[in-house]
């Protein structure tokens, strides 16, 4: 079995075949309750080999990306290059998974200008479609001798890995400076917090949009739902209750700023009325 891998590298190929983003790793379906380390031989090819190279200063990490279908999960990733050390990122939000040591592949010779580094590390996420690999080490370039992804059946179908389409640090913002602003603003703190808020909602609207999966119409109306529709309207009402309850919160924290921004202009106001 080999499904499409789209891999993606900050930096330059120098040797190696060409097209090589979309076959230098291939895939393996994977058992979920037991993980077989593949033979090396299996997993290194000199037709998938490639060499990278970064001139620029500073230098920029090393960082290789590698993508699947939705509908399948990466279970496990097998690597083998120059890089002593790497750190694994996963999700489309680059959630930091690990940071893993490779096992040199052969013995300690001082005589081989780049030493192989084997990497086998069982990805402990549910529906992770999307790893970022950052390679680090100190030289200037980096041989990537082969690499295999482990694929199983993605649980969680396709909602798992669709990108948000709201920036994680805006509504964290939103959240915890409230109607902090500036000074035109604070001239308006009233209608800057409900275009905040409007702000706000209308991203979390798109965002309940988009992970409502899109069921095709029955070919009957008189035939009984699926089992898959009922438990996807309960989760829908169990969604859209989490987000009226966030919508209260959110409303709450935003009139007790207001409250406290109130309270603290006429604190000011009695001390200037008090010092005329």
């Amino acid at each position: 079995m080999s499904e499409k891998v789209n891999a993606r590298c900050t930096w330059a190929q120098t040797a190696g075949k060409p097209h090589w983003q979309t076959t230098l790793v291939p895939t393996r379906l994977s058992d979920d309750d037991v993980f077989q380390k593949p033979d090396l031989d299996d997993v290194i090819s000199e037709e998938r080999a490639v060499l990278l190279s970064n001139n620029d200063c500073p230098t920029i990490p090393c960082e290789m990306q590698f993508q699947i279908a939705p509908s399948f999960k990466i279970a496990a990733l097998t690597l083998v290059c120059s890089a002593p050390k790497v750190e694994i990122f996963v999700g489309p939000s680059q959630e930091y998974l690990e940071t893993v040591y490779g096992i040199p592949v052969e013995e300690d010779d001082g005589d081989v200008p780049i030493k192989p580094y084997r990497y086998d590390v069982e990805i402990d996420r549910s529906g992770i479609a999307e790893i970022n690999l950052k390679l680090l080490t100190s030289a200037k370039e980096i041989c990537i001798y082969g690499a295999m992804l482990h694929i199983a059946p993605n649980p969680n179908g396709i909602t798992t890995q669709l990108q948000r389409p709201f920036d994680i640090q805006k509504i964290q913002e939103l959240l915890n400076k409230g109607g902090t602003s500036t000074s035109r603003c604070a001239q308006n703190p009233s209608e800057n917090n409900d275009e905040k808020m409007q702000k706000f909602m209308s991203m979390m609207k798109g965002y309940v949009g988009h992970i409502q999966p899109q069921l095709p119409v029955p070919a009957s109306a008189s035939a009984p739902a699926p089992a898959a529709d009922v438990a996807v309207n309960s989760l829908s009402q169990h969604i859209d209750s989490k987000f009226v309850e966030l919508e209260r919160t959110i409303c709450k924290r935003l009139d007790e700023f207001e409250a406290q921004q109130a309270a603290k202009l006429d604190r000011i106001i009695a001390l200037l009325e008090d010092k005329n």
